[in-house]
């Protein structure tokens, strides 16, 4: 009994109730409008938290680390998924002991069962997103070689690939424990550029901004946004995305199923 309540200290894992969640509808969050919360080690920005046609809970927040400072210890999700997508600052995070340092733009996944800590690194604030998510799927959770594994994607290690509207840098596109796939890339669009226009497609959709800024048009109606600012999409939605701003303009998309 002592050995277990030992290995509970070291690596606890992380339950978050489900309780009555609310569908997540199509919805813009402008960086410059989200509540800041302070913390003990920081701050907190919450996005949005709920479910959707996918995932039986969904949540986004920021969280912004002072020098030095980690949020909590090094934890373990039984059940849940979590990408970790770096704003800015330099960040250390591990998974099961192995730590790198991480930069603005990086991307670390962490699947279930796996041990994952981070803390702020470097001498001036530190800001990361949360993604994290469970869905219905409760047995086998074991990572395969199917699923493949947690890693880190470090921003400079991720190629560029230059195209007539910008550039194109992929993360990732490959199944997890818990998605049949998760897809993930950044867009670059040079000044003025409209990557396509209003389309729909059937996976649920994230747009993050992290330079520049952006127009996006939901079932015709436009939204300016600049970087920080973060669009959920549900499925079926009409949308599309152009350069709004002066110089190149980068953001994240990623989709699933």
């Amino acid at each position: 009994m002592k050995l277990i309540l030992l290995l509970v200290f070291l690596f606890p894992a992380f339950n978050f109730p489900d309780g009555n969640l609310e569908k997540i509808n199509t919805s813009v969050f402008d960086w410059e409008k989200m509540k800041v919360e302070k913390t003990k080690s920081g701050e907190r920005r919450q996005i949005l938290k709920g479910k959707t046609n996918v995932f039986d809970y969904f949540e986004i927040h920021v969280t912004t680390l002072s020098p030095g400072n980690a949020p909590h210890g090094s934890h373990v999700h039984a059940d849940m998924e979590e990408l970790i997508i770096v704003k800015e600052g330099l960040v250390e995070q591990s998974i099961n002991g192995d730590k790198k340092l991480l930069g603005p733009g990086s991307v670390v996944l962490a699947l279930p069962g796996d041990d994952h800590g981070i803390r702020n690194a470097s001498d001036s604030e530190a800001s990361y997103y949360i993604i994290r998510w469970k869905t219905g799927k409760k047995d086998n959770l074991t990572q395969t070689e199917k699923t493949g594994s947690s890693g880190f994607y470090k921003w400079e290690d991720i190629e560029f690939r230059p195209t007539a509207k910008g550039g194109k840098r992929q993360f990732m596109d490959r199944p997890t424990v818990l998605l049949e796939n998760m897809e993930m890339h950044v867009t670059t669009l040079n000044e003025g550029i409209m990557s396509h226009g209003e389309h729909v497609h059937s996976n649920e959709e994230i747009i993050l901004v992290i330079k520049g800024e952006v127009e996006e048009s939901i079932d015709g109606i436009p939204h300016r946004l600049g970087p920080g600012s973060l669009i959920f999409l549900t499925d079926n939605v009409p949308h599309g995305i152009k350069n709004a701003g002066q110089g190149q303009c980068e953001y994240f998309a990623f989709k699933w199923k």
